[in-house]
């Protein structure tokens, strides 16, 4: 039931966080560094985003979304499993800030993070301190959690109070039902649980997942029949459970003890023997191996119990043999690293789960385990540790790729020094400021003397100097009276048409020599800024050269200590499966020793109805 709830509540944390980032989204992104993060965190890139987010936030990017800040980077810390962080991160949002709808969204992060953490008073007082300003998916999950933090300490009674009048998504009903109705029967108040678990268990279910808690209110009601000695309505509630389903192997074996309770053992006899064609790793199918030659035992048939309990000890020795087998396989550690062979760690995801298992023997026997929350807590833990790990090494080959950039960088500047001191030594500002002169004087000379030829373009001028090259000569002295009238009439059409261009060309001019000054009131203090830069390139690059030798060794211990942790990690989830493993072989050993002890008890009985009774001597 603890797995369950924690998929109830994995659900509603996928809700919530979806809700928080389209609240995010809704609004206007003001400063573009958070845009950045917010960016990587849609694209499921959350370490990308926690590492922009940090950036920004330390170089002091970050004006106008400071809470949202935070908020993103708890969350993200807590991603990652990094919740003394994420604490931090929310706990300055309290210091610093006094809004009351912050101050309940923060202490519900809290909350929510000490919940996952397993730290339910911790969870308690951290959702007790949320005053109800919460809105959406978050006001129907805070109750959700303060009830099953409750029933998680005991205290059912408080989380039956806490669920009874609780409000939110209809498709969230059932499951609030369903804890209702566990808390109900624990708290003492069986009537009123059994009547919510009656109440859900006839419930039309709309989807796979309704028909999945409808399966499992049955069978919840049905054992608690059991328990009160009710085998009747216990049947009637079991056999509501679908035959193909994640509760049917225990329905079934519910089935055969209501019928046992009732006498019926033949009638039980139909559901055990049904379960011994399916999974013999399951607990309810292990038990009805036991079961069915108990069941023929009470029906007098000894000879038929005693078949069926020796193939349920060749069952047993099989199972227990294949899990020497698998155990032996799994001292070799590579159990874990098999696990993610299909997996890219490299994509953060919110509450990241493993969805396929490797096709492997031990998969057949950890299935249950690596579906519980604390493995998948532990494996997620694992997998971001493998992906920082890649990622530290990546930025390990950029250090030293970039650590031969600098130097390429220092022998370039090297190489240049000479041709760009040369260049610089070329430029003679005095020069360019007497050239300026001689250019201010000549055009001063046009304006005053009105100088149209002085303006004259370079085809104008040809034309010019060709008409006075030929009124110099003697050859148009020579010529007819047509000849020097055309040269007369060329020479005035020129003099007009550059006369009547000279006010806009002596403005071009006088306009060139404005920008002119410009441009050399700026060539000495560009001249200073070139030297300046061409003095200090060689202190940025060793700069940047220590920078990289002082970062490397950073990288290199980082790299050291997460391997370790790796190690320590991969070791956890390790002892893990191996208890795991050990527990499954113990039960299949004690049940085991159930078997040969019933059996030696038929073969005793046996003895005993075949020995002849002793004859009595008359009046002996």
């Amino acid at each position: 039931m603890r797995c369950f709830l924690a998929m109830v509540v994995t659900a509603s944390a996928l809700m919530q966080a979806t809700a928080w980032a389209q609240e995010l989204a809704a609004g206007e992104v003001r400063d573009l560094h958070f845009g950045e993060a917010l960016f990587h965190f849609y694209q499921d890139d959350y370490f990308t985003s926690l590492s922009r987010l940090l950036m920004a936030q330390e170089a002091g990017r970050i004006v106008h979304h400071r809470d949202d800040a935070e908020l993103l980077a708890g969350g993200l810390y807590l991603q990652f499993g990094m919740y003394d962080e994420a604490e931090r991160a929310f706990r300055k949002l309290l210091d610093e800030r006094s809004d009351p709808a912050l101050h309940d969204r923060v202490w519900f992060q809290l909350g929510r993070a000490h919940y996952r953490q397993g730290k339910h008073e911790a969870a308690l007082r951290a959702l007790q301190r949320v005053e109800g300003r919460l809105a959406g998916y978050a006001a129907a999950e805070l109750p959700l959690l303060k009830a099953q933090s409750s029933m998680a300490l005991g205290r059912y009674a408080s989380a039956a109070a806490l669920l009874e009048n609780w409000q939110g998504p209809a498709d969230w009903l059932p499951f609030m039902r369903y804890n209702l109705g566990v808390a109900l029967i624990r708290s003492g108040d069986e009537n009123a649980g059994i009547a919510q678990l009656e109440a859900l268990g006839r419930t039309p279910a709309r989807d796979e997942e309704d028909k999945a808690l409808r399966d499992r209110a049955n069978l919840a009601l049905g054992y608690t029949w059991l328990q009160q000695s009710e085998p009747g309505r216990a049947l009637d509630a079991l056999q509501r459970v679908r035959l193909e389903g994640a509760s049917a192997n225990r329905a079934l074996l519910g089935v055969g003890w209501a019928r046992t309770a009732m006498d019926d053992h033949a009638g039980a006899l139909v559901p055990w023997q049904a379960l011994w064609t399916r999974d013999r790793l399951d607990g309810a199918v292990q038990e009805s191996l036991l079961a069915v030659p108990y069941a023929l035992a009470r029906l007098d048939e000894d000879q038929q119990a005693v078949h069926a309990y020796e193939r349920a000890l060749a069952a047993f020795d099989d199972e227990i043999r294949h899990l020497d087998e698998v155990m032996n396989a799994a001292k070799a550690g590579e159990l874990v690293d098999a696990l993610l062979l299909a997996d890219d760690s490299e994509r953060a995801r919110w509450h990241w789960q493993l969805d396929e298992l490797p096709v492997s023997p031990e998969s057949r026997y950890l299935h249950a385990l690596i579906a519980s929350h604390g493995f998948q807590q532990g494996l997620g833990h694992y997998r971001d540790l493998l992906a920082l790990g890649r990622h530290l090494d990546e930025w390990h080959e950029r250090l030293e790729t970039f650590g031969h950039m600098v130097e390429a960088q220092m022998l370039a500047a090297q190489q240049r020094a000479p041709v760009i001191d040369a260049r610089i030594d070329a430029i003679d500002v005095e020069s360019l400021i007497a050239r300026r002169d001689e250019l201010a004087a000549r055009i001063e000379d046009i304006a005053r003397e009105r100088d149209v030829v002085g303006l004259g373009n370079d085809e104008e001028l040809e034309f010019w100097n060709l008409l006075e090259e030929l009124e110099s000569g003697p050859a148009l002295a020579a010529a007819p009276e047509e000849a020097r009238e055309r040269h007369r009439l060329l020479r005035g059409h020129l003099l007009w048409q550059m006369d009547r261009d000279y006010s806009y060309r002596i403005w071009q001019q006088q306009r060139a020599l404005t920008e002119l000054d410009g441009h050399l009131e700026e060539v000495a203090p560009r001249l200073q800024r070139v030297m300046e830069i061409r003095a200090a390139r060689p202190q940025e690059l060793e700069a940047l050269a220590e920078r990289i030798d002082a970062l490397s060794p950073r990288i290199d211990v980082l790299r050291d200590q997460v391997a370790l942790l790796r190690t320590e990690q991969g070791a956890v989830l390790h002892a893990m499966a191996m208890n795991w493993l050990e527990a499954q072989q113990q039960r299949l050993v004690a049940y085991q020793v159930q078997a040969r002890f019933a059996l030696a008890t038929l073969y005793d009985r046996a003895a005993t109805a075949a020995r002849p009774s002793p004859v009595v001597e008359p009046g002996s």
